[in-house]
């Protein structure tokens, strides 16, 4: 007579709890979902350098001790539209650009640690829950809309969803010479490489050690500051905080050998930059920068060729440009993917503020739909030099930027 196989069931736990940065790490790279923006070497920087006057409310599912799932999430009181609220949003919300956020979940086990994160979210005090930057077609997505209808009450929540950005990629299937003739410019690219590698001092460097991503980081931050001084500054880049979050998080990408950043130099001086992070099988083209008096010679061209030959030597499955629609990464990417905003209203607070917030959104949404794009990228332009307090009066600032090219 055979014994009885005894099956072991582990006890399943869900709580608020800041998980080790070993077991969060090793979640994000077994989870479906898990890519660069969900994992410690890049929250942790940015909950240190963002996370003043934010709660960290990070729900965590446990069996038997082992974490199997994670909504990394904070909590902070805001006002919007005047109406003040209790928001719980993803941490990485807003600040450094962060697509892509989501729950992780163990392989196999997404619709339970989803069930059990959503259960436990109900249970927090919340006005609004604002889940910016999923992927539209993720599990997480689709399950969301399909447990709350849009705009009507469920369980006494009301969800509103908006398309956020659409993240452009390059699928690297083939050899790179193959994906190399299906590229516009390429005529262009050859004449401008073989160009710039017969001056001298010209080299590529890619740092990936702690040691080698001190010196490019600086580099690279000088450089993006050079390309976007002419802008009026950077969205990404505005202060000295996420300068600080940069050299943090890309020491703790080294360290776990996700680092690529790549640096061009011409007669020895750094002429632009790359900040690339492979997670996984996916090269992610963070940020780039260059020196404005070399970009008649297409030196960001000359090294963005570079990062995706490389991305395939590797053995990479895909080149992705992340959010931006700009019109490069339309001429190289093969395929795009959007990320959208989820927000569940919940109470007489939230309703109040979701009304506000309606009718002031419709008003600027009219007012926009009413200006010449043109203008409304001068008018972009003008805020970053005003933001950045420089001198001389506004009015003639943005007289200056509606006559330029």
């Amino acid at each position: 007579m055979s014994e009885a196989r005894v099956i072991e069931v582990l006890p399943i736990t869900v709580q608020v709890e800041e998980p080790s940065a070993d077991e969060w790490r090793a979640l994000n790279l077994r989870a479906r979902a898990g890519n660069l923006f969900l994992g410690p070497d890049w929250l942790v920087p940015w909950r240190e350098r963002f996370g003043a006057g934010r709660e960290p409310s990070t729900i965590c599912v446990r069996e038997g001790g082992r974490l199997i799932g994670l909504l990394p999430l904070f909590a902070e009181q805001v006002r919007l539209a005047g109406v003040e609220v209790r928001r719980v949003a993803f941490l990485g919300d807003g600040e450094t650009g962060c697509d892509y956020l989501d729950v992780l979940a163990e392989p196999g086990r997404d619709r339970e640690v989803l069930e059990r994160c959503l259960a436990k979210l109900m249970e927090l005090p919340w006005d609004l829950c604002d889940l910016d930057g999923v992927l539209r077609e993720s599990f997480t997505a689709m399950q969301l809309a399909q447990r709350f209808a849009p705009g009507r009450v469920t369980s006494g929540v009301v969800r509103d969803g908006r398309l956020r950005y659409v993240c452009p990629h390059i699928p690297l299937d083939g050899s790179w010479e193959q994906y190399l003739e299906g590229i516009p410019r390429r005529e262009n690219l050859r004449r401008r490489e073989k160009w710039l590698y017969r001056q001298p001092g010209v080299s590529v460097r890619c740092a990936r050690s702690p040691q080698e991503a001190a010196h490019a980081i600086e580099e690279f931050l000088a450089l993006h500051r050079a390309r976007w001084s002419v802008e009026g500054g950077s969205d990404g880049l505005t202060d000295e905080r996420h300068e600080a979050f940069h050299r943090d998080a890309s020491q703790r990408l080294a360290q776990q050998g996700m680092l690529r950043m790549y640096t061009l130099y011409a007669a020895r001086r750094p002429v632009a930059s790359v900040y690339g992070v492979v997670q996984g099988s996916t090269f992610n083209y963070y940020q780039s920068g260059y020196d404005p008096h070399w970009a008649s010679k297409s030196v960001g061209l000359v090294l963005l060729a570079r990062t995706v030959q490389d991305a395939f030597a590797e053995g990479l499955s895909e080149f992705d440009f992340l959010r931006g629609n700009e019109g490069y990464k339309g001429e190289w990417a093969r395929g795009e993917r959007w990320t959208i905003q989820v927000r569940l209203w919940r109470g007489a607070r939230a309703r109040a503020a979701r009304a506000a917030l309606g009718a002031s959104l419709f008003a600027r949404e009219a007012v926009k739909a009413a200006i010449p794009p043109r203008a409304l990228d001068a008018a972009r332009r003008a805020r970053r030099l005003f933001g950045r307090g420089e001198g001389g009066s506004r009015l003639s600032a943005v007289l200056e930027l509606l006559q330029g090219p």
